[in-house]
């Protein structure tokens, strides 16, 4: 981060708070459970890949607790959150967890958007049903999931991502008449296109493809960190009255 962006960044205090991250190993989710942790929070950290989460816990000793689970695994999910849950109250999520696929109509693959629905949304719902029980649930528990500017915007070759993350933010919609009644939150997050190792590691990523996209975005391509705020922003009390949103973030992609 460079020394203007540190300036200009918005500080937020979330110590005492206790928020799960799912797809905590990598990119934005990770991005984000290092912040919430440097802002006073204790975080669950959850993903796939334990090297990578243990690292990821040397970062902020004491703040981050992990477990290598995959989400779509509802039982060892349940047991990694009740380990969690046994030590306080939980605040709540982000659910970060997710991957892109290159898939055109000619090469369309099932089983390969089933998986990718199963990991964003279905392993989120899970997440969120799980945490919301009395025994878990702090006053005012916010949740976010992770979303993207492909459910606002068609692009070719992304016709089961981009459904994906339409229906996330369809879930977000109708889970957040819910968790009302408690008094919990939920929004979703739809950033463009970000420099992360799941953009870079996207089957169609080439340069060429790379300076298209750059051109797309009036603002230039993203950053972590350009996610990062906005979601620290939705899980605190400053958004205390959003709930059922969707936040484009998107450097003028969709505009």
């Amino acid at each position: 981060m460079s020394q203007e962006e540190q300036r200009v960044m918005v500080e937020f205090d979330f110590t005492g708070r206790r928020y799960v991250v799912t797809g905590a190993s990598s990119g934005i989710g990770r991005a984000i459970a290092l912040r919430l942790a440097s802002s006073g929070a204790a975080i669950l950290a959850v993903a796939r890949r334990e090297a990578e989460l243990r690292t990821l816990a040397q970062e902020c000793p004491g703040q981050i607790e992990w477990a290598a689970v995959d989400v779509t695994d509802s039982a060892s999910l349940a047991t990694a959150l009740e380990a969690f849950g046994a030590k306080g109250k939980i605040h709540g999520s982000v659910h970060a967890a997710g991957f892109a696929a290159f898939s055109p109509l000619r090469a369309f693959e099932k089983r390969q958007a089933e998986a990718m629905m199963a990991v964003s949304l279905w392993a989120g719902v899970e997440l969120v049903r799980i945490l919301s029980r009395k025994k878990y649930a702090a006053a005012g528990a916010a949740h976010l999931f992770l979303a993207s500017v492909a459910a606002e915007r068609g692009q070719i070759g992304l016709s089961a991502y981009g459904a994906t993350k339409s229906a996330v933010v369809g879930a977000v919609r109708s889970l957040s008449r819910e968790l009302a009644r408690q008094g919990g939150r939920i929004n979703a997050l739809s950033p463009g296109w970000v420099d992360t190792s799941l953009t870079k590691g996207a089957q169609d990523y080439t340069l060429q493809h790379r300076e298209v996209m750059e051109a797309a975005h009036p603002l230039g391509l993203g950053q972590e960190e350009y996610i990062v705020q906005p979601a620290l922003f939705l899980l605190s009390d400053g958004a205390k009255w959003m709930t059922g949103a969707n936040v484009v973030v998107d450097g003028g992609y969709s505009a």
